[in-house]
């Protein structure tokens, strides 16, 4: 089983219309050519202005409830509508979670190779304002592989040191809902927490018994995803940070853990990388 998180940063106001697309076919391509079974997307974005997808367009998505119009803009859908011309079929579901930059709809989206049975979303801020920034969700989906009951968990936490939404208190409620879960549970994203920094963000999720998945893996790189200073993270995140992570309650068999879209094998698509990661036996 091969999983991958990526924050796609796709709301950025700065990029062309045409890098945007080159990006976005980017990120379809490696998701092809890898033949990745499961994606976590966070800062996935849509246009509040336009136009709603209609049903036959958002086939093979599972809606979640509340704040789930799909516009034909929306970077999942059209992320879908890609894969689909390569002859991939993926099943998906995407979830607002507040405003971004004031013109777009941020969410989180898991993306899956293997129907998603259904789909559950956490609050996980303080904040339940859409129109906060500061407000933070997780999206989870229940997939069965092999047989197998397995959770996957798709998140975009705050900052650990925020005095208004620390992390401990969102990884706590996060914690709270994914305790009675049965099976393996694979937690995804970014959790803007160096993994470089003793007993703040990165330790709080090892010490909830969370496994990181780079360090289970028998072949790893780097693992550097932020490669300097972006949007959260100025001259503290110097010459490279890890924030972004696949995590696991369970002691997974890791055939690997590497960087993507870094420029190396995948080009740059965001102002992060992207982590692909093999799980044997599953």
């Amino acid at each position: 089983m091969k999983l991958m998180t990526l924050n796609a940063h796709s709301h950025s106001v700065d990029l062309p219309q045409s890098v945007s697309e080159k990006n976005l076919e980017g990120l379809a391509e490696c998701i092809f050519r890898q033949q990745v079974d499961v994606i976590a997307l966070q800062e996935v974005c849509q246009t509040q202005s336009a136009e709603i997808a209609d049903a036959e367009e958002i086939h093979g998505c599972v809606q979640t409830g509340r704040q789930t119009v799909i516009r034909k803009d929306n970077y999942v859908l059209r992320l879908i509508h890609n894969l689909a011309q390569k002859g991939c079929r993926y099943h998906w579901s995407w979830h607002g979670i507040k405003v971004g930059y004031g013109i777009f709809d941020e969410g989180l989206a898991i993306v899956s190779r293997f129907p998603i049975r259904s789909v559950e979303t956490y609050y996980l801020s303080d904040s339940h304002d859409y129109g906060n920034w500061k407000t933070r969700k997780a999206i989870a989906a229940d997939i069965r592989i092999g047989g197998r009951q397995t959770w996957f968990v798709c998140t975009h936490m705050g900052w650990w040191k925020d005095e208004e939404e620390p992390f401990a208190a969102q990884m706590e409620r996060l914690q709270r809902e994914l305790s009675a879960k049965e099976g393996c549970i694979f937690l995804m994203g970014d959790f803007n927490s160096p993994a470089n920094e003793r007993n703040t963000g990165y330790d709080y999720v090892k010490r909830c018994g969370w496994l990181d998945t780079w360090m289970l893996a028998g072949n790893k790189d780097h693992d550097i995803t932020v490669p300097g200073k972006i949007d959260g993270w100025g001259a503290e995140a110097g010459k490279g940070l890890c924030i972004d992570y696949i995590w696991s309650n369970c002691p997974a068999d890791v055939v690997s853990s590497r960087v993507v879209f870094s420029g190396k094998e995948e080009p740059v698509i965001s102002d992060h990388f992207g982590i692909l990661a093999e799980i044997c036996g599953s």
